[in-house]
């Protein structure tokens, strides 16, 4: 296999695997895992870590797993796929070989030390993505621990890993900046942008109405991703503006952690019913819809690694506000409009104005549109073969 020599490769799918059988929805970082299964679909094995031990499946199992995974990327009923992994358990486990390259997109068992003796023991040559380091930097928007097991995560890549591919520029500084504070030593890094959805499946069936205009929020629900702020200014426009003059929002995205009183309100709240809407299990194809349509996305977030969702959304040429984020610009240049996270009256004012017909101000966006380019997992994977053949 070009740059990774007579090696076998190996892709590290127990993240996927996970969330597969708790019958959740791909995420942002999925949604690369799962690119990393279509590009090696025939040209790596799948590998899992089964009760803290790394195996690897064969060849046809790996096929067959490959396929079911890209079934649920698109959208196939998990319960249909649970028959898939059910015979998988059939075919014979066995040990990764030492010597194999394992490509680690999803960070699985990363903050644990057996993983770092198993590396050892084998040699192998191990492959990485950095997604963030938004648990160590901004800990306040995670769950307990999650700052500890990132570090943990962390000092493994910086000590074990072969090469490290890296979403952005901005999340390769923030690594460099952890590896100086620690005094550790940085192995070869590449920047490689991620690449945006270049097909989106037709709904089936016609997706429930929403009144236009309106707006969508897309991610899991977290603090991270401010949906409370989005709420309050929701809140605030029930309260001072007339109802012909509030648009419709919705809020796509999986329950996820410390979001309690989001979730409350979004289900409990009547008023705020009559304009904002919650779906949290909706599927590219109905996701797709609602995005052509939307008068703009929503991206308030205090921190990203990446924001995938932004850069589908420009590529379906749909406008975008969002919070002035370093990674947001690296990405996005200036073809979104950045607003303030402090200037709630900017926010409103954007709002109010891109609701409107033929507004002026979301034109000029539609027409910076025009001329950006997503980055495509074409792209991505050409740059990450050639990372992998320096190495």
């Amino acid at each position: 296999m070009s740059g990774f020599g007579d090696a076998p490769v190996f892709l590290d799918v127990t993240r996927l695997l996970h969330r597969l059988t708790r019958r959740r929805m791909p995420t942002g970082v999925d949604r690369v895992c799962l690119a990393y299964v279509r590009h090696f679909h025939h040209r790596a094995q799948a590998m899992v870590i089964w009760g803290g031990v790394a195996v690897g499946l064969s060849p046809p199992a790996s096929v067959a797993l490959f396929d079911g995974l890209a079934g649920w990327e698109d959208g196939q009923r998990v319960a249909s796929l649970e028959g898939i992994l059910g015979g998988l358990l059939k075919w014979p486990l066995r040990a990764v070989p030492a010597g194999s390259w394992v490509l680690n997109m999803g960070h699985s068992g990363l903050d644990r030390r057996s993983y770092l003796g198993w590396l050892r023991r084998k040699n192998i040559r191990l492959l990485v993505m950095v997604h963030d380091l938004i648990p160590i930097t901004h800990a306040q928007f995670c769950q307990a621990g999650a700052a500890e097991r990132h570090v943990r995560r962390m000092d493994l890549i910086l000590g074990a890993a072969e090469g490290i591919v890296s979403n952005s520029r901005h999340t390769a500084e923030m690594l460099d900046d952890h590896a100086r504070q620690v005094g550790a030593a940085v192995p070869p890094v590449a920047v490689i942008p991620l690449g945006a959805k270049k097909y989106w499946t037709a709904c089936e069936a016609e997706p429930g109405a929403v009144a236009e205009p309106y707006f969508v929020m897309v991610g899991t629900l977290e603090p991270r991703k401010n949906h409370a702020f989005v709420l309050h200014l929701w809140q605030r426009m029930l309260d001072e503006w007339s109802a012909a003059e509030i648009p419709h929002l919705l809020v796509i995205g999986q329950i996820g952690w410390m979001c309690g009183g989001v979730v409350h309100r979004l289900m409990t709240d009547e008023r705020l019913k009559q304009r904002v809407h919650l779906m949290t299990d909706c599927d590219d194809a109905r996701l797709g819809h609602y995005l052509r349509h939307a008068r703009a996305m929503l991206f308030p977030s205090h921190a990203e690694g990446y924001g995938l969702p932004l850069l589908e959304a420009m590529d379906l040429g749909v406008p975008v506000l969002a919070s002035p984020l370093p990674v947001f610009r690296e990405m996005a240049g200036l073809v979104p409009d950045y607003l303030d996270l402090g200037d709630e009256d900017a926010w409103l004012g954007a709002i109010q104005d891109y609701a409107q017909p033929a507004n002026a101000r979301r034109e000029a966006q539609l027409h910076r549109l025009r001329g950006f380019s997503v980055p495509s997992w074409s792209d991505h994977f050409s740059e990450f073969e050639n990372f992998v053949s320096r190495l």
